[in-house]
């Protein structure tokens, strides 16, 4: 609370009381002789808040009208007196009165300030005026929507003086389009303006105005701009108190008509220089490094290389510069090539937000009249110049990376592999962690004659068309022809990004730095070596009596080998290859062919689970997942998939009844096909997969959008797990997650919604029709709801089931038949006989496993599959 001394004292006030102002004030008077010492006098305020003062004592100053120019200071007058308390109110223009706004007040007293969202263009004015003094005054920076009616309003006392301002506001604006150019002239509270113009400085010529509505006034101006046309056009606004308020636009000759008259941009000389300096640099320091087309040839390869990411070494070497290393590390640049390379990343970036926001810029660029030739021409030249700059920045990295031995050592590896594509140098190449573009070919699907590639590559089962007449045909496709469009639409956007997150681009790069370290792990690790425990159970052994435990020894290091495999479509696929046959272990003689979920990637995905439980390993990332080019349609998914078998059986030298196939979630698709397409392959895991994509793609759409997503999905995505399943005649395990909060149509806890369900329902229906009858779906399907093991264990010893017995069945009629699925096992077999059966094939096929969608599938949950 402020205090001031008057000849009768010192003075306090509380301007406008209020109900928080209540309480005890306390003035203090101390003797100018002993200052310690105080004589104190208290006064009690107490207020009554059920009752409002009202001032009638108000004085009114003659009313202003008066305008401004747009983003220009404007002194807004308040009555001249000194006061305690200032208000400053607002009434939009051309408003009703009853919608007057406190815009600002301040108390001088109180020191406090009251702001609202016009306070951003308001400010108290400064000398003459004074506001801690009472001299109260406002500058205004109007916007055209400031127009309006301010009322400013001074407390002294029990007495308010009030002054009131209309104020228009003036705005003079440019539009450029491709043929013309818009002078625009925009004004507000219209109840006090007279008139309105455009006026040229050269008085003889005359222009043709418009207004499109109230507020506005325009001309146009042909293009190309003359020495006639340019020059500064005025918009005048009169109000009906004769004052005028004005605002200038200038229009100038394009670029062209005006060179005879301007300097010349120095920035093309300077880019030049900065070309030109580590061009300078290089030659003089391959002078004194070495001389010769050599030297320049090296610097020329470190220019155009890749981007060295890692480098992975065995113990017993060393780097370069002489220096110990561990087993593998981050490769550092120096401080040249580390700025550039930053500088070069900004670039990147910049580039890629304006391709995807493209549409938006050029519709933005062409509404302001920039896409012409009198702006398209300087802007070429700043481009121009912001290439070659960063061509400078990219040979001065060169430099950077030429004067680095490690980069060195990798670049002169890289190019004698590309010369020679021998054994001894892929492995020194695998080193290095690099921009994947540049690794060379290790397989292509041309390597190896294939009869299953179409024209648009592998076959795959489609849905059966239906039949129309000719007719009706026609006038369908007219019908739905929007429907298709859009469903391509869909599709080729967001839906492909919605079903393959790991295939968008920030992902990737949020996830660049964990995928390193995966790929790093996979290559480089050194695990202690350890005993496993494997269970072989009665299903793997004919002549056991019960379950058997062997322990193995595995391998103390995973050494993985990275290989770039070209697909049929052209689309380059990631692969990480761990080889455990020459370890001695009975599991590392079968090769576990993963295939990733819809954001997995093999550096940190299922690939982890058989490498723990001692299986040669064979991971690769979906088309347009890290490294992988292309798009994860189900097509190309197929295709990768193909070459990925084909390189196992001719390059690593595995034979299709040496593979198992094991899949988590939406990679069920590429298993099922490949498991369908090479019916020799040993056996099938898939893990908390599902059927058929398009309930689960039904559960996220709105109801309306039904015939749309069966379209989109059935045409563009058919991810048909379960058809293609039923063609293999090989072992399957099914695994299912009891918590799965991803492939349920209900929900978590709705455990009968989970679409493994039904997945197993329809592989047992196929394979064993006359056991899986409506009782036989009956009894699965309770023990399918069993919602731990405990229940699933009652459920299973309520029907008494005997586990001998139904294996001796079935392995009696695959003796006595030796025939492909279907079975008619069961068929003259008793109900009980038949819900055993059921029982027995279910828990056979499908284990459980308690956890989530996402939670990694230990070692100890990956068998091999149930076989007779």
């Amino acid at each position: 609370m402020k205090s001031e001394k008057k000849n009768t004292g010192v003075v306090a006030k509380l301007p406008q009381i209020r109900t928080r102002d209540r309480g005890t004030y306390v003035c203090s008077v101390y003797s100018q002789k002993n200052s310690s010492r105080a004589f104190a006098a208290q006064v009690e305020v107490t207020v009554d808040a059920d009752k409002v003062a009202k001032f009638t004592n108000v004085t009114h100053g003659s009313m202003i009208f008066t305008g401004a120019e747009a983003h220009k200071p404007y002194l807004l007058k308040c009555p001249e007196v000194n006061g305690d308390l200032v208000v400053l109110h607002r009434l939009p223009a051309d408003a009703k009165k009853k919608d007057m706004k406190v815009a600002y007040e301040y108390d001088r007293w109180r020191d406090s300030t009251l702001r609202t969202e016009q306070s951003k263009r308001l400010r108290l004015a400064g000398p003459p005026f004074d506001a801690k003094a009472g001299i109260f005054s406002f500058l205004l920076t109007p916007d055209l929507k400031d127009g309006g009616l301010y009322a400013c309003e001074v407390s002294l006392n029990d007495n308010i003086f009030s002054q009131w301002t209309t104020l228009s506001v003036l705005k003079a604006k440019t539009r450029y389009y491709t043929s013309k150019v818009e002078l625009l002239c925009l004004y507000s509270e219209l109840s006090q303006v007279h008139s309105a113009e455009w006026t040229h400085h050269n008085e003889s010529r005359r222009l043709e105005m418009s207004s499109s509505n109230p507020g506005s006034i325009s001309t146009v101006l042909p293009l190309p701009i003359t020495p006639d046309t340019a020059g500064n056009y005025t918009c005048s606004l009169q109000l009906k108190n004769g004052q005028v308020i004005r605002a200038v636009q200038t229009v100038s000759l394009p670029l062209k008509e005006s060179v005879s008259v301007t300097t010349p941009s120095p920035l093309p000389s300077l880019s030049a220089l900065l070309l030109l300096v580590p061009l300078v640099a290089a030659a003089v320091g391959f002078r004194s490094h070495c001389a010769g087309r050599m030297a320049v040839w090296q610097w020329i390869r470190c220019f155009s290389g890749p981007h060295l990411q890692r480098i992975h070494r065995t113990p017993d070497q060393t780097r370069p510069d002489g220096r110990s290393s561990r087993r593998g590390f981050n490769y550092q640049p120096r401080g040249l090539e580390k700025h550039t390379d930053s500088i070069l990343g900004w670039a990147s970036t910049v580039w890629s937000l304006s391709y995807y926001s493209s549409p938006l810029l050029l519709c933005y660029l062409y509404r302001k009249g920039y896409i012409c030739s009198s702006k398209l021409v300087p802007v070429s030249q700043y481009l121009g110049t912001i290439l070659i700059c960063l061509l400078g920045v990219a040979c001065l990295r060169g430099w950077g990376r030429w004067k680095n031995p490690e980069y060195l050592q990798f670049i002169s590896v890289l190019e004698e592999t590309k010369r020679n594509h021998s054994a001894e140098n892929k492995k020194k190449l695998r080193g290095f962690t690099f921009d994947f573009p540049h690794w060379p070919l290790d397989f292509s699907w041309r390597e190896v004659t294939s009869s299953k590639l179409s024209k648009t590559g592998v076959s795959l089962l489609k849905p059966e068309p239906k039949l129309r007449g000719t007719a009706d045909s026609i006038l369908y496709s007219v019908r739905t022809l929007p429907c298709h469009i859009i469903g391509y639409l869909v599709a080729h956007t967001f839906g492909r990004r919605m079903l393959y997150p790991g295939s968008v681009g920030l992902l990737h790069k949020a996830m660049k730095p964990m995928l390193t370290q995966g790929q790093a792990k996979l290559i480089e690790e050194v695990p202690e070596r350890k005993t496993f425990p494997a269970l072989v159970s009665i299903e793997h052994s004919k002549h056991a009596s019960r379950p058997e435990i062997l322990f193995f020894f595995f391998p103390s290091q995973y050494d993985g080998q990275r290989n770039k495999l070209v697909a049929c479509d052209g689309n380059e696929i990631d692969t990480m290859f761990v080889d455990r046959r020459r370890d001695g272990g009975r599991n590392g003689k079968t090769l576990v062919i993963c295939c990733e979920g819809n954001a997995g990637f093999y550096e940190v995905g299922c690939m982890n689970t058989p490498l723990d439980a001692g299986y040669s390993v064979l991971g690769w990332n979906h088309p347009g997942f890290a490294d992988s080019t292309g798009v994860p349609f189900p097509q190309n998914e197929a295709n990768a998939m193909d070459v990925v078998i084909q390189f196992a059986v001719h390059k690593l030298g595995f034979q299709l009844n040496d593979i198992i196939i094991y899949a988590w979630s939406i990679g069920g698709f590429t298993a099922t096909w490949a498991v369908m397409s090479y019916p020799e392959i040993q056996s099938l895991v898939l893990d908390a997969s599902f059927d058929d994509l398009l309930p689960l793609a039904l559960k996220v759409m709105p109801e309306s959008w039904r015939p749309l997503v069966q379209y989109t999905v059935r045409q563009y995505m058919n991810l048909n797990n379960a058809e293609q399943l039923l063609k293999y005649q090989g072992p399957v395990l099914l695994i299912r997650r009891s918590r799965d909060e991803i492939i349920t149509t209900g929900g978590p806890e709705d455990i009968m919604s989970n679409r493994g369900n039904d997945l197993l329902l329809k592989l047992l229906q196929f394979r064993y029709p006359k056991i899986m009858t409506d009782e036989g779906i009956r009894v699965v399907k309770q023990w399918l709801g069993a919602s731990n093991p405990l229940e699933e264990a009652s459920v299973y010893s309520g029907y008494e089931v005997d586990d001998g017995w139904c294996e001796s069945v079935l392995q009696s009629y695959q003796t006595d038949r030796d025939v492909l699925f279907p079975w008619s096992v069961g068929e003259d077999m008793t109900q009980e006989g038949r819900r055993q059966l059921a029982l027995f094939l279910a828990r056979k096929y499908m284990r459980n496993f308690e956890s989530t969608h996402c939670t990694p599938l230990p070692a100890s949950e990956f068998h091999s599959p149930w076989r007779l």
